[in-house]
């Protein structure tokens, strides 16, 4: 009998492409893969590190797998491992401590997870078929397809501990993302979302420079039908060609994700970010302009050493101005071995609140604005989660509004063509094409 496995994820996107190659390692081995909510015999937490919050999340995780699966092995992995392996003992419900690897060797004698999960198996049994990245996905409970293109980042900013987890820029053979593509499209995927640490390096190890939206092209010319979708990108990394490609072609999600972290360039300055406020506008105003109905999302810090109100009060008003669709918003936390941990200046706790309070109600207001002009077109959806007791499906169009529309779970994993009717609740509210609406659950904006 196949010993079951689960895996509980942190974290970004690249994380969710890492959780799925543990799937894959898991099932090689022989193991059963079984859903977060079932009892298993290895329970894998792939940790985040990027906040405080992160790693108290990776912990209060591991705690909780040990105490519903009490004779189970866990072993915790990913970026909270790899930068801060002295943190074990504070954890001892973990079994296995292992680290990202980042290019180097495991720590402390530890074996590796596939010599780990080979050990635990112990039947020597393997699966003859290899899964795809679109099965892997599907064992995690994923409708989208994770397509990681590259690891690791060759940026320094002062704030971030993701170089000391994850190393330097490392690239995928494009032929081997091509081949995983086709693959993951022929086993049902409907969209693929090209993620990593860091997408817009891509390339960039081996000599090559703005080789992204090559690889995009040639995905395009090699697929059939799945959409595509990129995951952040850096503004100096919006070239010309990226976005012609974007913009000129149907199965590109009219969607991108750019960091901003302040719009004030004397805080931008202090982060080490590379741009100023000026290009960045100039990057995503460019973009906005030349792809229809583009959804823009930016990703802002609050409370960063050293920022003062008037300096908060910039970045404010830089965003009113800007042609953003929503925000990520995060109060700075300090990480140990990054260089703004040891600036003296940090901003008061209550005052970081008072701030991220603020960028989550400018937040609503655009969110809420983009929707809206949604209403009356339709839009292509790909069903992800069945809404309990409403008889209806929620998931995300190319432009990555969230959408609630009429089906029911085994509908689930298909792309819809459906009519925005309505905003509820931070949603667009929608019927499928051809079909009247259902009064139980349409509302008014």
């Amino acid at each position: 009998m196949r010993k079951r496995l689960k895996v509980l994820t942190v974290g970004c996107k690249a994380n969710f492409a890492d959780s799925a190659s543990v799937v894959r390692t898991a099932v090689a081995e022989g193991f059963e893969i079984v859903s977060p909510s079932e009892p298993a015999d290895v329970v894998i937490i792939n940790s985040c590190t990027v906040t405080h919050r992160a790693d108290r999340d990776s912990r209060s995780l591991a705690r909780r797998a040990r105490r519903e699966n009490p004779g189970g092995v866990v072993i915790l992995t990913g970026c909270y491992a790899q930068v801060y392996p002295s943190e074990h003992g504070k954890v001892p419900e973990v079994d296995h401590w292992i680290g990202t690897g980042a290019g180097e060797a495991p720590r402390s004698g530890e074996a590796s997870l596939g010599g780990i999960l080979r050990k635990i198996s112990g039947n020597g049994s393997r699966e003859t078929a290899v899964l795809s990245d679109h099965s892997a996905d599907l064992l995690l409970g994923h409708r989208r397809t994770f397509l990681k293109i590259q690891d690791g980042c060759d940026f320094s900013c002062a704030y971030c501990v993701v170089p000391l987890a994850r190393g330097k820029n490392r690239s995928v053979p494009e032929e081997e993302l091509v081949a995983r593509a086709v693959a993951a499209e022929e086993d049902g995927a409907c969209e693929l979302v090209l993620t990593g640490i860091h997408i817009g390096l891509y390339g960039a190890d081996a000599g090559r420079r703005d080789a992204l939206p090559g690889l995009v092209r040639r995905l395009l010319a090699e697929t059939t039908h799945a959409r595509i979708r990129l995951s952040s990108i850096e503004p100096g990394e919006l070239t010309d060609r990226l976005i012609e490609t974007i913009a000129g072609h149907p199965r590109m999600c009219s969607h991108l994700h750019v960091p901003l972290q302040s719009g004030c360039d004397r805080t931008l300055s202090r982060m080490r970010r590379p741009y100023g406020s000026a290009e960045y506008r100039n990057a995503v105003s460019g973009a906005a302009a030349q792809i229809p109905d583009l959804a823009l999302g930016a990703d802002v810090i609050a409370g960063f050493p050293g920022e003062t109100p008037a300096d908060f009060e910039e970045t404010v008003q830089f965003l009113r101005d800007l042609p953003v669709t929503y925000l990520h918003v995060f109060p700075y936390s300090a990480r140990p071995g990054t260089e703004s941990a040891r600036f003296p200046d940090d901003v008061p706790s209550a005052e970081k609140k008072r701030r991220v309070s603020r960028l989550f109600v400018l937040d609503a207001r655009i969110r809420e604005a983009f929707l809206s002009r949604q209403i009356g077109r339709t839009l292509d959806v790909l069903a992800e989660t069945a809404v309990p007791g409403r008889g209806e499906l929620s998931g995300h169009a190319g432009n990555y509004a969230e959408v609630f529309f009429p089906g029911i779970a085994s509908e689930i994993g298909e792309m819809y063509r459906i009519a925005a009717g309505s905003v509820r609740g931070g949603r667009l509210s929608g019927t499928r094409v051809g079909e009247a609406p259902n009064p139980a659950t349409a509302r008014k904006a």
